[in-house]
């Protein structure tokens, strides 16, 4: 799966845009400030209907228009298939694939999956359990078939019972009827997390082993409570910290994937170089399993790379995108380092010089 157009309309200081792409490694360099970071914002719009950027759509619509529109073309298992995606300063939205109107950003998701590698990726071992959680929950989504709906549920379920906790009175029957659902969900939830990372775990280690001689890490999942435990009795245990705090405090909604170095904490004792490292490696080694999953491939945008990683991780991260066959969009400032990122051997590279929000190809 590749994307083999791109066309850009009223996103930030871009100019109108019509790329023509290259299936394997797309390298977009120029100054700060040329547009390079917005063409992979396009992008992500595109994949997941919202910016990576800010979580307000008015910053990335030019002064200028009302609206933005991006639009693909997708190659994917020998069909082409159309993506547009369409958003307004007033929050409305028009989500199209292959030509029909579709209502939630998921269904671009599912159409064209990608990951992305920025200078907010390293809250995924600096951050809070959330980052931890939506990297594995990506994985799910995108491997599990019944994952989407079971969390939809789940979220359901979540929010009746947060909402009977607040009541002054509780209607004990009505609890009970949420707090068996809320169980059901959750341990389904539960056995999918863990069965995508029972098959992910070997590959970051295969990653990571190309990548760097660190070893003695370890991934530990933690369910949201002590799986040791029935969720009914733990829910049951929590009743009066539930009503006092008046929210669920246990449960899949409060996951964690627990990552130790030497038995340690690894953001602890990791160099900001080493985390930047180990984070790159989990977030190829689950393009690896999507593939290996899937048979299609993800997309995968590096924003300014070469300020991330030295030249030497460079080089091997292109080497492994390139031999999963991945498509990549990568950004940075100097010409030469982009293209010393990614193998030589490549004859289908495209390079793009970003100025002033125009982008010629050479």
């Amino acid at each position: 799966m590749y994307l083999q157009k791109l066309d850009v309309h009223g996103l930030r200081n871009l100019k109108q845009i019509q790329l023509s792409l290259s299936p394997g490694a797309n390298l977009l360099y120029g100054s700060n400030g040329s547009g390079k970071t917005s063409v992979l914002e396009a992008l992500y719009l595109l994949g997941r209907g919202r910016s990576f950027r800010t979580r307000t759509l008015s910053p990335v619509i030019n002064h200028d228009a009302d609206n933005c529109t991006v639009f693909g073309l997708l190659h994917k298992e020998g069909k082409e298939i159309p993506l547009g995606v369409s958003r307004s300063r007033q929050g409305d939205f028009l989500f199209k694939v292959d030509g029909e109107p579709v209502t939630s950003a998921s269904s671009l998701a599912e159409a064209m999956p990608l990951l992305i590698l920025n200078s907010d990726s390293f809250h995924l071992l600096d951050g809070g359990p959330q980052f931890r959680r939506q990297f594995v929950d990506w994985g799910v989504f995108h491997v599990e078939h019944n994952y989407r709906n079971t969390w939809q549920r789940f979220r359901r379920a979540l929010k009746q019972r947060n909402s009977l906790l607040r009541r002054d009175r509780i209607d004990e029957a009505l609890l009970g009827v949420w707090d068996a659902e809320f169980v059901s969900l959750a341990e389904q939830i539960n056995h999918y997390r863990e069965q995508y990372l029972a098959d992910l775990m070997p590959r970051i280690s295969e990653v990571l082993s190309e990548l760097s001689p660190l070893e003695g890490f370890e991934f530990k999942h933690y369910a949201g409570w002590d799986n040791t435990k029935n969720l009914s009795d733990v829910l049951l245990a929590d009743r009066q910290r539930d009503l006092q705090g008046k929210t669920t405090h246990h449960g899949p909604h409060r996951a964690d994937l627990r990552v130790r170095f030497n038995k340690q904490p690894a953001n602890d004792l990791l160099s900001r170089g080493q985390i930047k490292v180990l984070v790159t490696a989990m977030q190829v080694a689950q393009g690896y399993l999507y593939h290996e999953k899937t048979g299609c491939q993800c997309l995968y945008l590096l924003d300014d790379l070469p300020s991330e990683l030295d030249i030497e991780h460079r080089r091997k991260v292109g080497g492994l995108l390139y031999r999963l066959g991945a498509q990549a969009f990568i950004t940075g400032v100097v010409r030469e380092d982009l293209r010393s990122s990614w193998p030589e051997e490549d004859k289908t590279i495209r390079m793009f010089h970003v100025e002033h929000g125009r982008i010629a190809q050479e």
